[in-house]
């Protein structure tokens, strides 16, 4: 891997930061803020090499070996970001959330429908086969808009699940991980509620934060989320980079499909309880110009990958 200096590293731990941002955000792919900042490749090789292998040299005590074999120095350079990150967004995002409920998800369905479209658009590969495939991914897409109960799931097995999967927004550009978690039910649990938990815990001894009872089940939850994002790192990335390189077009396809049946799901609408009760028409001409600035925001990031 590349050698790197000081300020090399500094540089990659503000990408981390960047691709923290992403995968915490509906509709942004931290694998996209990989691919825009140019290290997307050497991100996927060193997921891979988090296997069997890494764990026998670790318990064999062959720290070294173990540190160049997965390129620790890179990985930890870019988990610090993505963990200060965490948990500097997810203030804000808890606070939106409770403030403004519509234009948060507003702006989320913007950046999905955005990231739709982009993929739809660089998608050139319709024959018959994907089209069923990309036909089979909408379907699948709106049952789980119509199926899928929006309530929060806090059995530990499911949040590990929830850990495993969240993993491929970072090795799949253009399908987010935090997306997926919004469709299972578990996004302001795990990534607001949780991580926020957690943070009171690291700070506690620090200052005057004062911990809540249900504090301590929240890191819980999020220790778990983390375990089954590693895991999902060290197998699903894997398996993932196989199928784009065996079947590339065939899981663009369905890939396309599902985020188009998704947006149902984030529609504004379905996710605040008594829509048109509560919410005026400024209410809603602020929720279009939320949505407007999500379809900015991915249409800038993707201007940014075309021109580089």
């Amino acid at each position: 891997m590349a050698n790197r200096s000081l300020s090399d590293y500094s540089l990659l731990i503000l990408k981390g930061i960047a691709m923290g941002i992403a995968n915490k955000i509906p509709g942004v792919s931290g694998g996209i803020v990989a691919v825009v900042t140019g290290f997307y490749e050497e991100l996927i090789f060193s997921f891979q090499r988090l296997n069997f292998k890494a764990v026998s040299l670790l318990f064999r005590g062959r720290f070294r070996t173990f540190w160049q074999y997965v390129n620790g120095t890179f990985l930890t350079a870019l988990f610090v970001g993505v963990v200060l990150s965490y948990f500097t967004l997810s203030l804000l995002l808890d606070a939106a959330l409770t403030a403004y409920p519509l234009n948060v998800w507003a702006l989320f369905f913007g950046l999905v429908l955005a990231s739709a479209l982009i993929l739809y658009r660089d998608f050139s590969n319709w024959n018959k086969k994907n089209i069923v495939l990309g036909i089979i991914g909408l379907a699948v897409g709106v049952g789980l808009s119509v199926l899928s109960p929006s309530a929060e799931n806090t059995n530990l097995l499911y949040i590990f699940l929830c850990g495993y999967l969240s993993i491929i927004g970072m090795t799949l550009p253009g399908l987010s991980g935090s997306f997926l978690l919004i469709l299972m039910g578990n996004y302001s649990l795990l990534l607001v509620d949780s991580v926020n938990a957690l943070g009171k815990y690291i700070i506690s001894p620090f200052s005057s934060v004062e911990l809540l009872p249900q504090d301590e089940t929240y890191a819980l939850m999020f220790a778990v989320f983390l375990t089954g994002s590693l895991v999902g790192i060290s197998s699903l990335s894997a398996l993932i980079h196989k199928i784009q390189q065996r079947a590339k077009d065939e899981l663009q396809a369905v890939l396309i499909g599902f985020v188009f049946g998704s947006l149902f799901i984030l529609w504004p609408p379905n996710r605040i309880t008594n829509f048109a009760q509560t919410n005026s028409i400024i209410d809603t001409t602020w929720a279009v110009i939320w949505g407007a600035v999500g379809l900015i925001i991915v249409f800038a990031l993707d201007y940014y990958e075309r021109k580089k």
